[in-house]
């Protein structure tokens, strides 16, 4: 081609078309330039997808991560919850003699003793944030959400999961020291050891601190799990992968029509919880429902707890704790939610 050109020029010339040949080779180089803009645009449209691929792998490699702590996350919260309810039996004098001498045992015994830790994968976050500046427009929306859930939930996470260890490590310490029957405690639990266990104030004031410590990580684990669950889901919608969300995700079985949102949003009041045994303790707790982007939300007012509800079936919702039954009029609006949990039965009343 080059030689072509060269031919051309040649002969204009040797037949002295001076003018022919300036508009020529003004040509030829408005030729190359447009040849060079033209690879410059194709080389940057590779390194742009070559670039893209590599943040989309390493989003993958988020996702992985946040589906071994999401499960992780959920047994931690089983976990702390059968210890909280067992340590609120402990307060109220609940416990008795033959719990302590039963086949499950260990539970009672220890439920101050143990603690279940999470420690948060965070390989693919850091390599995100070693590419920064090469992050593709259409993901920089995952930044934000992706920081709160590395910085503030990792955090906090960590800070309570040191703190349970501490009371746990505390509590061991003090009974090795003060209490001759603690080295056999697990073989044979002497008649002295279950005196101290059902009866000892200072001892049920490190059940209290241990429910402290573990009440605010079940807390921050909660928050970080409907983050961690809405940033995979993100990331399923921007890259495309997987297609379908694993079970691990929560989300809605029946997709709720605008006219179920409008049904259920508004505010609420939990009127009374009741406990298996029958017992029923009156509550005037106020509530709020709202659409969110994934899921409805559920708000303690007093205490800005939001608990994320999905829907089971036109007239049930669940969350991580509870199934809950909607309670309709005959214009098909919510009037009453009952809530089941393992500990007991909360009714919850829509109010205007």
């Amino acid at each position: 081609m080059i030689k072509f050109f060269r031919k051309i020029r040649q002969n204009l010339l040797s037949e002295k078309q001076t003018s022919k040949y300036f508009k020529y080779a003004i040509g030829e180089i408005v030729l190359v330039v447009i040849g060079i803009l033209i690879a410059l645009q194709i080389n940057n449209w590779n390194e742009k997808r070559k670039n893209e691929n590599k943040i989309t792998t390493v989003l993958k490699e988020i996702q992985k991560d946040l589906e071994e702590d999401i499960v992780k996350s959920k047994a931690l919260f089983t976990y702390y919850n059968k210890r909280d309810s067992i340590i609120q039996l402990a307060l109220d004098n609940k416990l008795t003699r033959e719990n302590y001498l039963s086949a499950n045992r260990h539970e009672f015994i220890y439920v101050a003793m143990n603690a279940f830790h999470l420690k948060i994968h965070n390989n693919g976050y850091k390599k995100l944030t070693d590419n920064i500046d090469n992050i593709p427009e259409k993901y920089q929306e995952l930044i934000s959400p992706l920081n709160e859930i590395y910085t503030y939930n990792k955090y906090e996470i960590d800070k309570f999961d040191i703190r349970i260890d501490k009371v746990t490590d505390r509590l061991i310490d003090k009974l090795a020291a003060s209490k001759p029957w603690y080295h056999g405690l697990y073989e044979n639990i002497s008649d002295d050891a279950i005196h101290f266990f059902l009866n000892d104030s200072l001892y049920k004031n490190d059940l209290d601190i241990y429910r402290n410590a573990s009440g605010n990580l079940g807390r921050h684990i909660s928050s970080f799990n409907q983050n961690a669950s809405n940033v995979y889901r993100t990331i399923a919608e921007l890259t495309g992968y997987p297609k379908t969300l694993p079970d691990f995700i929560p989300h809605h079985l029946i997709e709720p029509t605008p006219q179920d949102l409008e049904a259920i949003i508004g505010n609420y009041k939990m009127v009374k919880f009741t406990t298996p045994t029958g017992e029923v303790m009156p509550l005037n707790e106020p509530i709020t429902i709202k659409a969110g982007k994934y899921s409805l939300e559920l708000t303690i007012v007093n205490s800005s707890n939001t608990i994320f509800l999905y829907y089971k079936s036109t007239t049930e919702l669940y969350d991580e704790e509870a199934t809950s039954t909607l309670v309709k009029n005959d214009k098909n609006q919510v009037v009453k939610i009952i809530a089941k949990y393992d500990d007991g039965e909360a009714e919850l009343i829509k109010i205007e």
